[in-house]
């Protein structure tokens, strides 16, 4: 009887030690879970309210300190939107006193080589800077620390923080596939120009997507509503769809996916768009007859 004893109780630590064994690993149990089209626009604008956020998950830290100098917590600003920092497209986006310097490492690069858990270590950053409207008050002087990574951590959620790595892990599209850029110079006073823009795309494709997804509200031709009454996409930047197409080609690749946040009326992007999508539709707005300049 007592080397049954013995036995039962053997084969119970065995079968627990088995059973650890397979228990699925929590970090990727939350990653299947995480939503990439919130992360993409947790990314662009992380205080919209399209993304879900509605407050800080740390209730010391002021919404409006956010909200006032939201340029400062946008991860596009300091990565870019085509998370290449000031090497590309943003090379000539130098600080202002509402914006801050653009950061001098490729996110781009660097994602492939990390797991899960080191991005969501990395966009946690519990030792960030603190959220402070008197460090952000000038993206001009350096003092005031606006350019230092944010403590995400009394930001997001751990859910939203995993929105975010679903995102940069799997939605962040090679715009080296979209487009040629050329540079010159160096950050913040550097150039950039944009052709092939669509590169092997194709462009009857690119149009029917056009068609189906952008042309009740852009126009047909991305200019205006066939009656001769222009429709430009933003009021403040003023530019048909072509010449936004055709300028900022970097930018479009992932408001076409993820939206224009806070637009009125509000465009909320094809998040299942492929990379093929995204080129086709390039290459069609690339022609300036189709698409005209405003």
């Amino acid at each position: 009887m007592r080397y049954l004893t013995i036995f039962s109780v053997l084969l119970f630590i065995s079968f627990t030690s088995c059973n650890k064994k397979n228990d699925p690993d929590p970090d990727q149990v939350a990653y299947d879970n995480a939503d990439l089209a919130l992360g993409g626009k947790l990314y662009d604008k992380l205080y919209a309210s399209e993304t879900g956020f509605v407050s800080p998950s740390d209730a010391s830290v002021n919404l409006d300190d956010i909200k006032l100098f939201g340029d400062f917590y946008r991860c596009k600003s300091c990565h870019g939107w085509d998370l290449r920092g000031n090497l590309e497209s943003y090379i000539n986006r130098g600080p202002t006193t509402t914006r801050p310097n653009v950061a001098s490492s490729n996110l781009f690069m660097a994602l492939p080589s990390m797991s899960i858990r080191q991005v969501f270590d990395a966009v946690k950053h519990a030792n960030g800077a603190a959220i402070d409207p008197a460090r952000t008050a000038d993206g001009t002087n350096s003092s005031l620390g606006g350019d230092n990574m944010a403590n995400y951590g009394k930001i997001f959620t751990d859910e939203q923080i995993w929105n975010l790595v679903k995102f940069l892990k799997e939605g962040v599209f090679d715009v080296d596939q979209l487009y040629d850029i050329t540079v010159s110079g160096t950050y913040p006073t550097g150039s950039r120009t944009f052709s092939n823009i669509g590169k092997d795309g194709n462009a009857t494709a690119g149009a029917a997507f056009y068609d189906s997804n952008c042309a009740s509200c852009h126009g047909a031709n991305g200019r205006d509503d066939g009656a001769g009454t222009i429709i430009a996409i933003n009021a403040n930047i003023g530019l048909s769809m072509g010449q936004f197409a055709r300028s900022k080609p970097y930018e479009l690749q992932h408001k076409a996916r993820f939206g224009q946040l806070g637009s009125s009326p509000l465009m909320t992007g094809v998040s299942s768009a492929t990379l093929t999508d995204i080129k086709d539709m390039l290459k069609a707005l690339a022609d300036t007859n189709n698409y005209p300049d405003l």
